[in-house]
C-alpha cells in the first residue's frame, strides 16, 4: 500500500516503523494422487503406442471450501454429509444460521462448520465464496475453535472477508500475536483503511504507542473516513483519555480495545455485541471482574465460553459474610449477575450436602425463572455429581435428576430419580434413552402429576411429550389426546420452503442439508422454539438420518425448557 506505507517511511526520523512477523501460511499442498508405499515390482517395458491411442482425462480441480478440523473422535460429520446437497442450496441458508442459546443447537452447528467433509457440488456464485461464508458463520456463532481452521485453509480459499474474520478469530481467542502477525501481513496486501487501523490497534495493544499515534495522524491527514469510536479508543489507550458513550463496532477487535482502555462497556454494547466478542470482554484480565459477569453469564449461554469458564468468573467475585448470609436467605434470588455468582461460590465452596443443596436450589429456580435451566445445569453438573443419592435429599431429587439428565449423565441420574418418585422424570429419562426392552412410557401417570403442579401449563407440556415421543417413534400409549385437543399455538411458523426441504432431505438421508436445515427451523430468536409441531419436524428429521442421540438430546432439552 503506497499511500499510508510512504507517508510512514517519509516519518521514519521521528519513528521507527517495527515489522511483525508476516502471518506464517499453510503447509505442503495435499497431492491430488497418493504416492505409493513399499518396493514394487517394475513393471515390463510397455509396448509403444501412437498418440492416437493416448487419451486423458482432467482431474476435476480439488474443493477445500469444507476442509475441517474435527474427525470420528470429535463427534465429526460424515465426510460425504454434502452429497447431493447443491452448493447454492448452501450457500443460501448458511447465513441464515443465528447464534443461540440451545446446548444442542449449538453442537449441532459446530460439527456442522467444522467437520472435514467434500465440499458440496456445484460453483460459487459470481463474487461469492463458500469458505467466506462458513468462516462468517463461525465467527458469528462465536466458534472460538474455529481458528484452527486459518492454519490448513489453503491458499486458494482465503479472501479478504475470510482473513478479516480470521483476524476477528484472533482476537477472540486472545491470541495478540497471531492477530497482529496476520495484521502486519495483510495491511500491505489489502491496503485499505480497515487494515490500517488492525495495525494500529495492534501497535497499542502491544505498547508501540508512538507508532499508533503516528499511524493515526497519517490517516487524519489523508482525510480517511472518520471513526471517532476507534480514534477515541487509540488515544486512551496512549494516556489521552477520552468519553466514549457509544461503541458502534462491537467486534472482538474493538471490544479487545476497550478492554485496553479500562472504559466501561457502553450500555447498548452488551446487547449489540455478539457471542466472540462477549467472550472478549468476560476473558480480559484488564476489566475487574465485576464488571465482566453479565457478559460471561451472555457468553456462556450462546456457547462461545465454556460453563467452566464462568465458573471461574462466578468464582472470582469476592463477597462479604453478610452478603452470602443474605443471598442464601432471601425468599427469591435477585435478577442479578452478582447474587448468582455469591449463590454459586456457595455451593462450590460448601463441602457438606445440605448447605450445598441449599445454594443450589435458589440458583436452579433463578435459572427456570430466565429460561436458562439447561445452560445453567451444565454448570453445576460437576457439583451436583459430588453429591451422593440420599433419601435425606428427597427435596433436592427432583432438580438432580433434571440437571443430571441436562448435562448428559442419564445414568447418574437413575438413582435421584428413585428417590424424587416424580413419574415425569420417567419420562424425561425416556426421551434421553429409549427404555430397554418392552417397558412403556408412564405418559398417563406423568400427565396426572403435571395437572396437579399447574393446571394452565399441563395440557401444553403433555402436548409437547406426545410429540417429542411420537417423533422418536416411542409409542405413547394410554394416554387419552382428546383433553389436548386445541386449534392452534402462538407464534410464528417457519417458512414452506425450508420445511418442505428439511422434510424431503431428511427422507432422502441428505444429512448435512437436513442439519443446517434442521438448526434454522429450531430456532425463535436465539431460543429453542417452543412450538411442538416444530419441534416434532426437527427430532424426526435428525432421527431420520442417523443422528438419534442429537435427536433424544434437543428432545429433552425442549422438555425441560417448557419446565417438566
Amino acid at each position: 500500500m503506497r499511500g499510508f506505507r510512504a507517508e510512514l517511511a517519509a516519518s521514519a526520523a521521528i519513528v521507527t516503523l517495527l515489522t511483525l512477523p508476516a502471518f506464517a501460511q499453510l503447509g505442503p499442498p495435499i497431492p491430488l494422487v497418493p504416492a505409493t508405499s513399499g518396493s514394487a515390482a517394475q513393471p515390463a517395458s510397455p509396448e509403444p503406442v501412437s498418440g492416437d491411442d493416448i487419451s486423458t482425462t482432467p482431474l476435476a480441480p480439488m474443493d477445500a471450501a469444507w476442509i475441517g478440523i474435527l474427525g470420528p473422535a470429535d463427534g465429526a460429520l460424515p465426510r460425504n454429509m454434502w452429497a447431493g446437497t447443491p452448493r447454492a442450496k448452501v450457500a443460501a441458508a448458511l447465513p441464515l444460521l443465528q447464534p443461540t442459546t440451545s446446548p444442542e443447537l449449538q453442537d449441532l452447528a459446530r460439527r456442522l462448520l467444522l467437520s472435514d467433509a467434500v465440499a458440496p457440488a456445484g460453483r460459487d456464485a459470481p463474487g461469492e465464496s463458500l469458505a467466506a461464508l462458513r468462516f462468517d458463520r463461525i465467527l458469528a456463532l462465536g466458534r472460538l475453535d474455529g481458528i484452527k481452521l486459518i492454519g490448513i485453509l489453503p491458499q486458494a480459499e482465503i479472501t479478504e472477508p475470510v482473513d478479516r474474520d480470521s483476524l476477528e478469530l484472533h482476537f477472540a481467542a486472545n491470541d495478540l500475536d497471531g492477530a497482529c502477525s496476520l495484521a502486519a501481513d495483510r495491511e500491505q496486501r489489502y491496503a485499505n483503511p480497515w487494515w490500517e487501523r488492525a495495525l494500529i490497534a495492534c501497535q497499542a495493544l502491544k505498547g508501540n504507542y508512538d507508532q499508533a499515534s503516528l499511524g493515526l495522524s497519517v490517516m487524519r491527514d489523508r482525510k480517511t473516513l472518520d471513526d471517532p469510536a476507534f480514534d477515541a479508543l487509540i488515544e486512551t489507550i496512549d494516556g489521552r483519555r477520552k468519553k466514549l458513550d457509544k461503541l458502534p463496532d462491537t467486534r472482538p477487535m474493538r471490544i479487545a480495545l476497550l478492554a485496553a482502555a479500562k472504559l466501561p462497556l457502553p450500555a447498548d454494547a452488551l446487547s449489540d455485541a455478539g457471542p466472540a466478542s462477549l467472550a472478549v470482554w468476560a476473558t480480559s484480565d484488564k476489566v475487574p471482574a465485576a464488571q465482566r459477569l453479565a457478559a460471561g453469564e451472555a457468553a456462556e449461554a450462546l456457547g462461545a465460553l465454556p460453563p467452566g469458564g464462568l465458573g471461574l468468573l462466578y468464582g472470582a467475585i469476592e463477597a462479604s459474610s453478610a452478603e452470602r448470609k443474605a443471598a442464601l436467605d432471601a425468599d427469591k434470588l435477585p435478577d442479578e449477575p452478582r447474587a448468582r455468582a455469591i449463590v454459586y461460590d456457595i455451593a462450590r465452596s460448601s463441602t457438606a450436602p445440605a448447605a450445598r443443596v441449599a445454594a443450589l436450589s435458589p440458583l436452579l429456580e433463578d435459572a427456570r425463572r430466565r429460561d436458562v435451566f439447561v445452560n445453567v445445569a451444565r454448570l453445576v453438573a460437576p457439583l451436583v455429581i459430588e453429591l451422593q443419592p440420599d433419601p435425606d435429599l428427597e427435596d433436592f431429587a427432583g432438580d438432580a435428576a433434571r440437571v443430571l439428565l441436562a448435562a448428559g449423565h442419564a445414568d447418574l441420574a437413575a438413582p435421584w430419580i428413585e428417590i424424587a418418585k416424580e413419574p415425569e422424570l420417567r419420562v424425561l429419562a425416556a426421551l434421553a434413552r429409549a427404555p430397554s426392552g418392552d417397558s412403556a412410557v408412564p405418559l398417563k401417570d406423568a400427565a396426572a402429576a403435571l395437572a396437579a403442579q399447574d393446571a394452565v401449563s399441563a395440557p401444553d407440556q403433555i402436548d409437547l411429550l406426545v410429540a417429542l415421543l411420537a417423533a422418536l417413534g416411542q409409542p405413547v400409549g394410554d394416554i387419552d389426546p382428546a383433553p389436548l385437543f386445541k386449534a392452534s399455538y402462538a407464534g410464528a411458523m417457519p417458512g414452506a420452503a425450508l420445511w418442505l426441504d428439511q422434510q424431503q432431505a431428511s427422507a432422502a438421508g441428505r444429512l448435512g442439508e437436513t442439519v443446517l436445515t434442521s438448526l434454522l427451523l429450531a430456532v425463535s430468536d436465539d431460543k429453542l422454539t417452543s412450538s411442538p409441531i416444530v419441534l416434532a419436524r426437527v427430532v424426526s428429521g435428525l432421527k431420520a438420518v442417523g443422528l438419534e442421540g442429537d435427536a433424544r438430546a434437543l428432545a429433552l432439552e425442549a422438555a425441560l425448557d417448557a419446565g417438566i
